[in-house]
């Protein structure tokens, strides 16, 4: 008895650990840089003071930051590797787990034209970075064409992970 008890407070303990994985409304809202559903909140980070700084961390340039409710968030660069900055941490771009039904590799990220955010719904609170397929998404049809980073802000702050999607929102279907 005492073995079941003490295996059942070890898994709840690392289910708690983990970080959530966005829902479909969250993750079409990222996509979408706005509220798609109802039950999904969509607010736009303030990029209006952007930063920047050589060797920020682990030989990785801060090229593009803001501060948002004391955390810094951004895009940093060491050669050819790329990253999420959040809260002093970066995320390799190249480490991102696709979610699914996303599983082609986001566009080149340009951070001065992303949309940055903050998408929050049941399945939890994400920053999320928005934007479009290289330059032709910037016009007519391609605008459909996004890609986005997310990543989770509740749990753990050591267990947060960043997601990849991609695709053509106006295919993609809109939750209820």
């Amino acid at each position: 008895m005492m073995r079941r008890l003490l295996f059942f407070v070890i898994c709840l303990v690392v289910s708690e650990a983990r970080a959530a994985e966005p829902s479909s409304a969250a993750i079409l809202s990222c996509l979408s840089a706005r509220a798609v559903s109802s039950s999904v909140t969509w607010k736009a980070l303030p990029t209006k003071e952007i930063n920047s700084q050589d060797d920020y961390q682990d030989g990785f340039n801060a090229t593009y930051y803001f501060v948002a409710q004391g955390k810094e968030v951004g895009y940093a660069e060491k050669g050819v590797a790329k990253g999420i900055l959040f809260d002093h941490k970066i995320y390799p771009l190249e480490s991102a787990r696709a979610l699914a039904g996303f599983e082609a590799r986001p566009t080149e990220l340009n951070p001065y034209i992303a949309e940055w955010g903050t998408v929050k719904d049941a399945s939890g609170k994400f920053m999320c970075v928005s934007f479009p397929f290289g330059a032709l998404g910037q016009s007519g049809s391609f605008q459909q064409n996004r890609s986005a980073y997310l990543i989770a802000l509740t749990g753990p702050r050591n267990a947060r992970i960043l997601y990849s999607a991609s695709g053509r929102i106006d295919s993609i279907e809109a939750p209820r």
